[in-house]
């Protein structure tokens, strides 16, 4: 899970697989979107982040993978076609956009430390004599906050709801009095003066959507494949059983004869399906028949042996 507080959020929540990525992504390159969208869903979390319509990260990461850029967009497509995931769209500044694209491709310094049992003072000062770029992130079950820095000094605050690096401490920092909070240390990659290709332009993303599309529509028809095999398979073995257990049922009552006229109907009318008309069917076929070697009392005790059997059975 990538945890990231909200911004300004625009849309939350949506059902992913009633969007089509790339027409979502296409419309906020082109209308200049600056902020991130968020796909959550069961194997892990996809990011994209915008700054004035570029598309400038693409990451998903779960328990077993980290991808980014084209990797990262083609893994976010095949999730959010096969899973049901969640999609939300967050607006964020500019300088905003840069330091979570920093943070998210950084390093990793510390996890999930508690806040109650570390010397968070000391935690600033190494900050600041190690000249670090990065960000600490403090968090608790309902809340996020960041605190970005460059060349160990503070740049200032990020938490839900803001779209600005704030300078104020008093919504960010009141994360640390929440019960169970920890925090992470955070490392920058990236120089944060430099430009960033533009995934939109150099991603072929009809091409990675197409792809992802083929192979979900591959592994469902895969699926359906399997799925009516299997099915067939039951109704085959549960044919079998029903097909027996009728002529034991028949021989009882007529013998040899009954054991015949069971085979006989129901090879002719298969029961593949189980349905009621379909049993209503064999049994009016083999009364008929049964009527020339026994009579109505004993033909109405099988039936209803048999029938029993059916209930019991399916």
């Amino acid at each position: 899970m990538i945890l990231l507080p909200r911004g300004n959020p625009i849309k939350e929540n949506i059902n992913s697989a009633k969007v089509n990525l790339p027409d979502l992504l296409d419309q906020l390159h082109k209308t200049n979107f600056t902020g991130y969208v968020r796909f959550d869903c069961e194997p892990g979390t996809g990011i994209f982040i915008f700054q004035n319509g570029r598309l400038i990260s693409a990451l998903f990461k779960s328990e077993l993978e980290h991808l980014i850029a084209y990797d990262a967009i083609s893994k976010i497509f095949r999730e959010a076609l096969a899973a049901m995931g969640r999609l939300s769209i967050y607006r964020l500044s500019d300088g905003l956009a840069i330091s979570i694209h920093a943070l998210l491709h950084g390093h990793l310094l510390y996890q999930g430390q508690e806040l109650a049992l570390i010397d968070i003072k000391s935690l600033l000062a190494t900050m600041n004599e190690k000249q670090r770029s990065g960000c600490l992130r403090i968090y608790s079950k309902d809340h996020i906050a960041l605190i970005f820095y460059r060349a160990g000094k503070p740049l200032g605050f990020f938490h839900d709801g803001a779209t600005e690096i704030e300078t104020s401490a008093d919504s960010s920092m009141s994360v640390a009095k929440e019960p169970g909070a920890k925090v992470d240390v955070l490392l920058a990659s990236d120089d944060p003066d430099q430009s960033f290709a533009d995934l939109m332009e150099t991603a072929d993303i009809s091409n990675l959507w197409a792809k992802a599309l083929s192979e979900h529509q591959k592994e469902r028809a895969d699926k359906e494949d399997t799925s009516r095999r299997t099915m067939d398979g039951q109704e085959a073995a549960m044919r079998q059983k029903i097909f027996k257990e009728f002529q034991h049922q028949a021989h009882s009552y007529l013998g040899n004869i009954g054991a015949s006229l069971v085979k006989k109907k129901f090879d002719k009318l298969g029961l593949f399906r189980f349905n009621q008309a379909c049993f209503d069917e064999f049994f009016l076929d083999l009364s008929t028949a049964a009527r020339m070697v026994a009579g109505e009392r004993q033909i109405s005790l099988m039936l209803e042996e048999m029938k029993r059997t059916v209930k019991e059975l399916i």
